[in-house]
């Protein structure tokens, strides 16, 4: 019997993040032997892209890198494929969501589950650090402001009633004022609790979703996981969502055929231990995409 092939893409880059190491992150998970874990599917690997920091932040950059994942994205939702994107750092979502939104039917509805430790809805006038991996969100919702917001390869964007931001729980005032005004969903961690916690919110949130939408897609930084279980990151927040809660729900889900892609971003190998963070990425990419 022959498995089903999930078309990944890798890439290595880390233009919009502090540190410059996440750019390994997509190698090594590719040479991974937690791969292994995958049940019932493997991952058919495109050539990874590998993109240069030496001008960190550079916006020209930024508009070759989002056009080529958007390409990429683009070809696998018009192919009614199941995708996976393996960044890097976040920025790399600005790309991946606009093939999505390109290839979009007229008419068609499209949520975006968005989970992380924080908003990353900053413009290059917020920003404290200047860093893109901040910004996506707001290029997204099409807040970015013009310099910024021409590197999105899409006319389209992203109604910020039809996103999902799960497990936040460090954000600057600005950001909240951005995505109060485009009515965007927030469920911070103080919220997951007074909820009922992140086995049951997120299971009725996917719940909800999968009924009221034509499709849906999930982005997820490994910073909104908790640093103990998920030290290779890039920009770590103390506390976070517990990996076992996080695994369980995704696990207890059948997400369907309206999911058409994952993507995981911030994996810093070198910030790992023991490739504990290494693992728990096959973990989820074997949950979700099972």
């Amino acid at each position: 019997m022959n498995k089903k092939l999930i078309p990944t893409l890798g890439v290595a880059s880390c233009i919009g993040g502090p540190s410059g190491t996440c750019v390994k992150g997509p190698g090594v998970l590719q040479a991974s032997a937690f791969s292994s874990m995958l049940s019932g599917f493997d991952l058919k690997w495109e050539p990874l892209l590998e993109v240069s920091d030496k001008n960190k932040n550079a916006l020209n950059i930024l508009k070759k890198q989002s056009h080529v994942i958007s390409q990429f994205t683009q070809k696998q939702f018009e192919k009614e494929k199941l995708f996976l994107v393996l960044g890097g750092d976040h920025s790399v979502a600005i790309g991946t969501w606009a093939g999505v939104l390109n290839q979009l039917p007229a008419n068609a509805t499209f949520a975006l589950i968005w989970v992380d430790a924080h908003m990353d809805a900053h413009t290059l006038d917020t920003s404290p650090s200047g860093n893109l991996h901040g910004m996506p969100v707001s290029v997204l919702l099409g807040e970015a402001g013009h310099e910024l917001q021409s590197c999105f390869p899409s006319q389209q964007y992203i109604d910020g009633r039809d996103l999902y931001l799960f497990g936040v729980r460090s954000y600057e005032a600005e950001e909240l004022v951005l995505l109060s005004k485009k009515k965007v969903n927030v469920f911070d961690t103080t919220r997951i609790d007074k909820d009922g916690g992140t086995q049951k919110v997120l299971q009725q949130l996917i719940d909800t979703i999968s009924r009221c939408y034509d499709y849906y897609a999930i982005s997820l930084d490994l910073d909104a996981i908790d640093p103990a279980d998920a030290p290779g990151v890039e920009t770590r927040e103390e506390t976070g969502l517990s990996a076992k809660n996080l695994l369980a729900t995704f696990n207890n889900i059948n997400f369907g055929n309206k999911l058409i892609g994952l993507e995981i971003a911030e994996f810093d190998p070198e910030n790992d231990k023991q490739e504990k963070t290494e693992k728990l990425v096959y973990e989820i990419i074997n949950s979700i995409c099972k």
